[in-house]
């Protein structure tokens, strides 16, 4: 049965506009994925892997890579908003696209509450404040400030980014001539099977530059920008991740690291003393923010692109008058990300994440391969390209498909409940009738 798409006028004034340049592109990919990364999930990973934890994330780092190549390419082709959503949906039709869809924006919201949930435990580290409170009070303020604007947002996301970069650096300076390598050995203390399933919370650490790209309606001349400023961001990750990772494994027994819940504070105790944990919960309280808000621009810009397309109820993509940001979008995504945080764990949500985003990424790359074969010459000469496809292209894939077998039963679990909330949900929005949806065949 076809799915007939009927345009109604007010569609065309459903569009964001281009305020973002390069510097708010890159740091919006930057502050996705440090925070989350070094200050919540270095310790799980640590814990899973030993000091062999470094491999498993230079492993992940180069699959980031593969993919950040090919999303480059899509998003060159396709610069609206939704990402992955987007990309599916022109190239597989609207369930699959649909199901794609509510698979990204379940793992960017389950990704959202261990990166606000890290935040409470690192306040309530510093003043003794209520974890769950304070996370939820960040994720109303950062609500507030996407609604007044993406500009705004976007330059305040750049602050923090700079000033987060600058204090790690000067952690990692610090922190060098005090490494014990004794406690490098065993190197591998759970074999291969730990380095893939710290491989697993590596890859969910550095993800994150795809907001990116379900930012791309709004950046400026997306062609060029959108491709340099996912390389960037994930060049300066891998170096930042790689020298945080060695100075805290190297100045605590990874056992303990992996126990931590804080464990870059328990590092920085080791070489400054208690001031230390004192000074990276501060570094942590002002860099966390910078994660929330790109999920938060994500989550609202898919959730925007599915209410355009009809998948979600259209008020989702008003956009206001004056503000020019998607207001009920930003509402709905923090909302559920308030619900997120108060009820799951971190742990359940790195296992929901990790399934959602590896579908995710599984289908995307699958649309890939379909938007490939569609370039026309003159098309392919216009837009980025993937160097040597199709054969980076297909090892992306395959690493893709590796990951999602330590994600464990929970993440699984989790995954398929949430992609059949979002089959049914679609199934609901084809009982409107033809002219009320937006549904391309």
């Amino acid at each position: 049965m076809k799915c007939v798409m009927v345009i109604d006028s007010s569609k065309r004034n459903m569009e964001l506009n281009r305020t973002l340049g390069f510097k708010e592109a890159t740091s919006l990919g930057i502050g996705a994925m440090v925070g989350a990364g070094i200050f919540v999930l270095s310790g799980v990973a640590a814990g899973k892997a030993g000091p062999s934890v470094l491999v498993a994330f230079t492993l992940a780092a180069v699959l980031e890579i593969l993919l950040g190549l090919c999303y480059a390419e899509l998003a060159t082709r396709y610069p609206r908003a939704g990402g992955s959503y987007e990309y599916v949906r022109e190239t597989m039709g609207p369930l699959i696209g649909t199901l794609v869809g509510w698979a990204y924006w379940g793992a960017w919201l389950a990704a959202s509450s261990f990166v606000s949930q890290g935040f409470g435990n690192y306040l309530n580290a510093l003043t003794g404040a209520s974890p769950i409170l304070s996370a939820v009070i960040l994720l109303l303020v950062l609500g507030a400030l996407n609604i007044m604007g993406v500009k705004l947002s976007g330059i305040v996301q750049v602050c923090i980014v700079i000033i987060e970069i600058l204090l790690l650096l000067g952690f990692f300076s610090m922190g060098f001539k005090h490494v014990d390598y004794s406690l490098y050995t065993p190197f591998a203390p759970k074999g291969l099977e730990g380095i893939f399933a710290a491989g697993l919370v590596g890859f969910l650490s550095m993800v994150g530059w795809d907001a990116i790209v379900a930012m791309g309606e709004e950046i400026k001349n997306p062609r060029k920008i959108i491709p340099r400023a996912i390389f960037g961001s994930i060049s300066v990750v891998l170096l930042l991740y790689i020298g945080m990772l060695f100075v805290a494994i190297g100045v605590v027994p990874w056992g303990e690291l992996g126990a931590s819940s804080v464990p870059i504070a328990l590092a920085s105790q080791q070489f400054m003393g208690n001031v230390g944990p004192v000074i990276v919960n501060i570094i942590i309280v002002i860099a966390l923010p910078a994660t929330a808000n790109a999920f938060i621009l994500s989550i609202s810009r898919t959730a925007f692109a599915m209410g355009r397309n009809g998948l979600l109820p259209q008020k989702i993509s008003y956009i206001h008058p004056r503000l020019k940001t998607p207001v009920w979008a930003i509402v709905l995504g923090v909302g559920i990300q308030v619900l997120f945080t108060l009820f799951s764990s971190i742990n359940i949500a790195v296992s929901a994440t990790g399934f959602l985003y590896l579908l995710t990424f599984i289908f995307t790359m699958i649309a890939f391969f379909i938007s490939r074969r569609r370039l026309s010459i003159n098309e392919r000469q216009n837009h980025f390209k993937v160097p040597f496809y199709p054969v980076l292209p297909a090892l992306a894939l395959v690493l893709c498909i590796s990951l999602i077998i330590p994600v464990g039963s929970s993440g699984f679990f989790t995954g398929i409940v949430w992609l059949l909330i979002g089959a049914t949900l679609f199934g609901l929005r084809l009982g409107i009738p033809a002219n009320k949806l937006n549904l391309e065949e």
